[in-house]
């Protein structure tokens, strides 16, 4: 089974037999959440994240997506209840929605919108090679390879499943001559980093299997055909 990354953009405004067969769809728990949410992106974006989950792994099952129940490990990583050996991994940040899934290996992916950021967070949360790295990058672009190297490292501390319970300054993420990166604290660990758009950087990353070069799009007219 190969391993699948698909995108999903989160619209302004959903119609409401959309958003109401979404919500009819996910756990209670996320209905409950979504309901608390004070702006309403929010809300589509718990929602939908879960949405997209439940129908990619159902076809992976074959059970139906309201089926699926999930559990998490100490640090919060999800698994399937019923399928624990299936693979996947979701992060949604700003318009977007992303959802790694497949194969047999762990699994880590982190999405971000980029925002101006405080270049000095790099040396309270980068390894000492990454920060100098980062202040070797030309000014224009010290943005966006900030976003790189967090989104890098986000995707493999979730692969683990350890979240920030693994310090982030314990590893290393790398550029290689061709522009691809890796880690030489997981050598085994194939990495991508590309740009979504002009401001969401996404990675991702499996412990040793293949990944795709780029990202499949789902739209919201799919999802909601696949419930019905």
């Amino acid at each position: 089974m190969m391993i699948t990354i698909q995108v999903l953009q989160v619209p302004a405004e959903l119609p409401e037999a959309y958003w109401n067969l979404f919500l009819s769809r996910v756990s209670e728990e996320r209905r409950g959440q979504a309901s608390r949410f004070v702006h309403q992106a929010d809300a589509y974006r718990s929602v939908l994240g879960e949405v997209l989950t439940r129908v990619t792994l159902s076809k992976l099952t074959g059970l139906r997506p309201e089926e699926l129940s999930f559990t998490r490990n100490k640090y919060g990583k999800p698994a399937l209840s019923q399928h624990a050996d299936v693979q996947f991994n979701v992060s949604h940040s700003g318009d977007w929605i992303a959802l790694i899934s497949g194969g047999d290996a762990d699994l880590g992916l982190d999405v971000e919108k980029i925002a101006p950021t405080d270049m000095k967070i790099a040396e309270r949360f980068f390894s000492l090679t990454e920060s100098q790295f980062l202040d070797a990058e030309p000014t224009e672009m010290q943005l966006e390879t900030f976003y790189r190297l967090w989104t890098l490292k986000e995707s493999y501390i979730k692969a683990v499943g350890m979240g920030l319970s693994m310090p982030l300054d314990s590893f290393s993420m790398i550029r290689n001559a061709d522009g691809n990166w890796h880690s030489p604290e997981a050598a085994a660990y194939p990495f991508l980093s590309l740009r979504l758009d002009h401001g969401h950087m996404l990675a991702a990353c499996s412990a040793g299997e293949a990944l795709p070069t780029q990202p499949d799009i789902i739209t919201i007219e799919e999802l909601y055909q696949a419930l019905l």
